[in-house]
């Protein structure tokens, strides 16, 4: 099998521009072709990969802008969380600030602990918080109807005046809730935006899209200066097939000028043979032998052209 390595070159010419293609062995054959000397306009080449790094260069850019976007919104929630465990530090110090203050109103109305006075309000207390749906909390029956009672007997001054303050305590502690709820929403959000984004790599798919695209273009330039390259050697073929055929036509021509002068030379020779024959002194008044010098002057002359001929044959044929 026939087997032709064909080598397309896209920059410089070779060293030695005068250097042929050779057989490398009988099958097989190498050819170099320089892309400068092929039909493709460079600014053909130059458009294709233009394009191709247009779209390339807007894919990445999209997914880039696409990226910034989603970490611009990521750092939005993230400052939303900062400012939300900020305003929950000053909430819990609100809270404490309140404890504190009723401490120290059970301090001055002398009431003690274990007292009937504290142990009503710490049932107080736990109605406030089963108001609240996160504590979780509920009351019994007794101690629905314990309330009834303490409230039907009216509230002690200490009692009201603590009970004003958890009230500002649940109103905290109620914001401290959302807020707590708001922080987990927003690391949901950002957990739930990293993970999408490790799953499907925005970036990395066009990246991926964008060298696929660059090859898809590389490819298309290699194909159009192979089919280039390939015409561009059916043509010199072409013409060495032309060139060949017209010197094997000049070689026939020659070999039958050739075969030609060879008839005339044994044609002379055998004149000469007559000429130098005895016999020929026989004729008394010469007219044979003059008849005879006659026709061996016109075959000289014939071979002279002839020989002329045949040179300037071989001359044409080694050009």
């Amino acid at each position: 099998m026939k087997v032709n390595r064909t080598s397309v070159f896209v920059g410089e010419t070779a060293k030695n521009p005068n250097e042929k293609s050779r057989f490398t062995s009988k099958n097989q054959q190498n050819t170099s072709v320089f892309a400068g000397d092929l039909k493709i306009k460079p600014d053909l080449i130059a458009v294709k990969k233009e394009r191709a790094q247009e779209q390339a260069m807007k894919i990445v850019g999209d997914a880039f802008a696409g990226d910034k976007k989603i970490d611009a919104d990521l750092e939005v929630r993230r400052d939303k969380i900062r400012q939300l465990k900020e305003d929950i530090s000053l909430a819990h110090k609100e809270v404490m600030a309140l404890k504190q203050s009723r401490e120290k109103l059970r301090e001055e109305y002398g009431v003690q602990e274990g007292s009937r006075e504290e142990e009503e309000l710490a049932l107080l207390e736990k109605e406030a918080d089963a108001k609240l749906s996160f504590k979780k909390v509920h009351l019994t029956q007794e101690e629905r109807d314990e309330l009834e009672r303490i409230k039907a007997d009216g509230l002690t001054e200490y009692q009201q005046r603590s009970m004003e303050m958890k009230e500002f305590c649940g109103y905290y502690e109620n914001q401290i809730n959302e807020m707590d709820m708001q922080i987990k929403e927003e690391e949901a959000i950002i957990r739930g935006t990293k993970l999408e984004r490790l799953k499907s790599s925005p970036m990395v798919k066009a990246e991926k899209q964008a060298d696929a695209i660059m090859d898809a273009a590389g490819k298309d330039i290699i194909d159009m200066l192979m089919t280039e390259a390939k015409e561009h050697i059916d043509e010199e073929m072409e013409e060495k097939k032309e060139a060949a055929e017209k010197a094997e036509e000049k070689k026939e021509e020659l070999e039958e000028k050739l075969e030609k002068a060879k008839e005339e030379r044994e044609k002379e020779e055998a004149l000469t043979e007559l000429l130098t024959d005895p016999a020929m002194e026989i004729a008394e008044n010469g007219t044979l032998k003059s008849e005879v010098q006659d026709e061996v002057a016109k075959m000289l002359n014939k071979m002279i052209l002839l020989e002329e001929d045949i040179k300037g044959a071989a001359v044409d044929e080694s050009l």
